[in-house]
């Protein structure tokens, strides 16, 4: 059973936590630093940095609450891709202030890099059967391409300059990433047949 000293504990975290996610939000264009955070918190610095003792530590709380806040869940498998982008673009169009402060402030910057190496480990799983047979450069070049549809700068590029609605880049979205799948299916009967040719 959790004591009170832990609950009050868990409970400072939050709220410390709770107003650093509110200035990356509300203020995406200032500075972001612990003597920042605690001062919107009500706390005193001291506070913050015992726990968050790194800014490190601050984007990777923040990164984890992003994904909570936003709905971002990476694909396993290959027949998770699709279904996985859109609701992704759901849960940014819910949550469009939070994820387009994420995309424009430099501390929401850094967040972000905290998910890059778990995406390229999901998209390498998900893409595995399609991806044998390929270098690594080649490898390389197609989970870029799905991380890259799997983001929010895409989302934004698609609403933005693109000007679809929400639904619009779902559809979009879904017909890149099923159009790429085809493709590399394609690649992959013609690169088994030819090896067999050679043999």
């Amino acid at each position: 059973m959790e004591t009170l000293q832990e609950r009050r504990t868990a409970a400072t975290r939050e709220h410390i936590l709770n107003a650093a996610f509110e200035r990356l939000v509300e203020h995406p264009d200032e500075p972001f630093s612990h003597e920042v955070v605690a001062k919107a918190a009500g706390v005193g610095a001291r506070t913050v940095y015992r726990y968050f003792p790194a800014q490190a530590d601050f984007y990777e709380a923040l990164w984890l609450r992003l994904r909570k806040e936003s709905g971002t869940v990476f694909p396993q498998a290959e027949g998770e891709i699709v279904p996985s982008l859109g609701e992704l673009y759901r849960a940014f169009d819910e949550n469009e202030r939070l994820v387009r402060a994420m995309l424009e402030s430099p501390a929401g910057a850094r967040v972000r890099a905290r998910g890059a190496e778990e995406g390229r480990a999901c998209f390498e799983q998900s893409l595995k059967d399609l991806l044998k047979g390929r270098s690594a450069s080649e490898r390389r070049q197609v989970r870029a391409v799905f991380q890259g549809l799997h983001s929010g700068m895409f989302w934004q590029m698609l609403k933005d300059r693109g000007e679809l609605s929400g639904k619009e880049a779902i559809a979009a979205v879904s017909w890149a990433a099923e159009v790429l799948m085809d493709a590399l299916r394609r690649e992959q009967g013609q690169v088994g047949s030819k090896r067999k040719e050679r043999r």
